[in-house]
């Protein structure tokens, strides 16, 4: 009886290692064109609909390249770190913020978070409470989130929506289905 309690704990902590991995295993998107051809094709976003820009700095690090966009409530986030540490470092900011935010039960519905030295990435479904920060963003009033943050050496990515219908979640999840990243 003891053996076959340890087979199912160490199975059951298999298959939690293989659920962990397998939310980290996706691309690097490094070339800023693959962006936003996901954009145009998944969402029908066109380029010159988005702000982007070359060369700027983000929360003090340069990045090479920027990109902002906006759909109803639908926010998509790309940003191509000179540095594969900055990309991290601005990642894990958002990681600890969703990490606390789940621990103090802040938040109610599903997620997902793995983290390694190059690579990252926190899924969400649900709602998170009044007054909940994470990284810039202050929820003055409960939300209904979904979406995903995602880190990859030097990119950085976010594909969220607040407070969005069915049709925006639809919007996410093909979006993040054309760039082969785990959705919520």
């Amino acid at each position: 009886m003891k053996k076959m309690r340890a087979f199912i704990a160490s199975f059951l902590a298999v298959a939690t290692l293989f659920t962990f991995t397998g939310c980290s295993s996706f691309k690097v998107i490094d070339d800023e064109e693959v962006f936003f051809d996901a954009l145009d094709e998944a969402v029908g976003i066109d380029e010159d609909e988005t702000l982007h820009v070359k060369n700027t700095k983000v929360n003090g690090d340069k990045a090479e390249f920027l990109i902002q966009a906006k759909d109803g409530d639908n926010y998509y986030y790309y940003v191509r770190f000179k540095k594969d540490d900055d990309a991290m470092d601005y990642f894990d900011e958002f990681y600890e913020d969703f990490d606390e935010l789940f621990a103090e039960k802040e938040f109610d519905g599903s997620h997902a978070m793995s983290i390694n030295k190059t690579r990252g990435a926190v899924t969400f479904n649900g709602e998170v409470e009044v007054g909940s920060t994470i990284g810039n963003k202050h929820y003055t009033s409960g939300s209904e989130i979904y979406g995903g943050i995602y880190v990859n050496k030097n990119v950085y990515i976010e594909v969220y929506s607040v407070n969005g219908s069915k049709r925006d979640k639809e919007k996410i999840d093909t979006f993040l289905k054309t760039l082969g990243f785990p959705k919520p």
